[in-house]
């Protein structure tokens, strides 16, 4: 019931949104499964082994990271610095000198992950490969304690958007690990609208450092959202939220890299290998960490 009555909110904050003329009369649902059946939960467990692996080896160098941050103390084996260390004096690969380092306290950071779902997700298992980085990530962000919330995003038969809440910032219950595996590639993409919702709940958020990752294999495609109005609504959405302190990540895993690039500008990230693409985007949150 509380997981019914959320779905009924999140689609009513998003019908509050202003999304711009451009979305004018385009009708805003939000998806989610209130109760994950079983089926869900034993394909989870089906595939998570190997997922749930790389999200620990991802953690471990972060958590000492973040323990040797807040810890402070004395750092060794540096190739420069103005102390040297008299008991490194033997080793051959110059790093003798140490420095103390006070102790510090990491910026709080949330993560918004925001998943293209059109049909050409279909190709080339991208839409696989997308549900992986997800499940990764979010066991990443959750073993480290940062929010994080993951979206995904298409359009109907009638032209409306389609947001599909896969795991949301405050838990009800532990079961948004399983609802991840619904994601799929379905129809087309007007990705401001999905933009825009996603980046407006993280523009909310009370941490120091507001991430959102979308990961997309092409231009906006929809009726009458399409081109250049489609590609001037996405900049205009990046540098509006920018302003209110949001970070943009564009991962592009299609053929379509350049316009993607056109798009986003420094935001851009290139995915060739698919494989790679959860590395790659939790190699971004671990930089953040170190700030």
């Amino acid at each position: 019931e509380l997981e019914l009555q959320r779905t009924k909110e999140l689609t009513e904050l998003a019908q509050s949104i202003s999304y711009g003329n451009i979305h004018e009369g385009v009708s805003i649902q939000v998806h989610r499964i209130a109760a994950v059946e079983d089926d869900l939960k034993e394909q989870y467990q089906e595939i998570s082994s190997d997922l749930l692996h790389i999200s620990k080896q991802l953690q471990k160098s972060v958590l000492q990271q973040l323990n040797d941050s807040r810890r402070g103390g004395k750092q060794v084996g540096l190739l420069m610095g103005r102390r040297l260390d008299t008991h490194a004096l033997s080793r051959n690969d110059g790093r003798v000198f140490y420095k103390n380092s006070l102790p510090n306290e990491i910026p709080a950071l949330s993560v918004g992950l925001l998943l293209d779902e059109s049909g050409s997700m279909s190709s080339c298992d991208r839409a696989t490969y997308a549900r992986a980085t997800a499940i990764i990530l979010y066991d990443f962000c959750q073993a480290l304690n940062i929010p994080i919330t993951v979206y995904g995003h298409t359009t109907s038969d009638h032209g409306g958007v389609e947001l599909y809440s896969y795991a949301e910032f405050d838990a009800i219950d532990r079961d948004d690990r399983y609802r991840m595996m619904d994601i799929s590639a379905r129809d087309c993409n007007r990705d401001g609208a999905a933009l825009r919702y996603v980046a407006e709940q993280l523009a909310h958020r009370p941490e120091d450092i507001k991430l959102l990752m979308l990961i997309s294999d092409g231009q906006p495609a929809d009726d009458g959202y399409y081109g250049a109005a489609a590609e001037e609504d996405l900049r205009g959405i990046k540098h509006e939220y920018q302003r209110k302190g949001v970070l943009f990540v564009a991962a592009a895993i299609g053929s379509d890299k350049e316009n993607i690039e056109r798009i986003y500008g420094n935001s851009f990230l290139d995915i060739t290998d698919l494989t790679k693409l959860p590395v790659k985007l939790a190699g971004i949150i671990k930089r953040f960490t170190r700030l």
